[in-house]
């Protein structure tokens, strides 16, 4: 399987403190932990998930330009 890599951007919910974790070169998925570790973490098993549903629809995975 190709190693597929793609930019996150990190953010830190003032209200929460929760840190959401963003991809925007697929379709701004996201997920959020209450550190970056854990943050990192659940995106990306969404990413996983994300690219699973794009194979399994037969459409291409977005390469990120970074």
């Amino acid at each position: 399987m190709e190693r597929l890599e793609f930019r996150v951007e990190y953010s830190v919910d003032r209200d929460s403190e929760m840190v959401i974790a963003t991809v925007p070169d697929l379709n701004y998925v996201s997920s959020f932990g209450k550190d970056f570790v854990e943050a990192e973490k659940n995106v990306t098993e969404a990413v996983l998930l994300y690219i699973e549903s794009l194979q399994d629809d037969g459409l291409p995975i977005p390469r990120s330009p970074h």
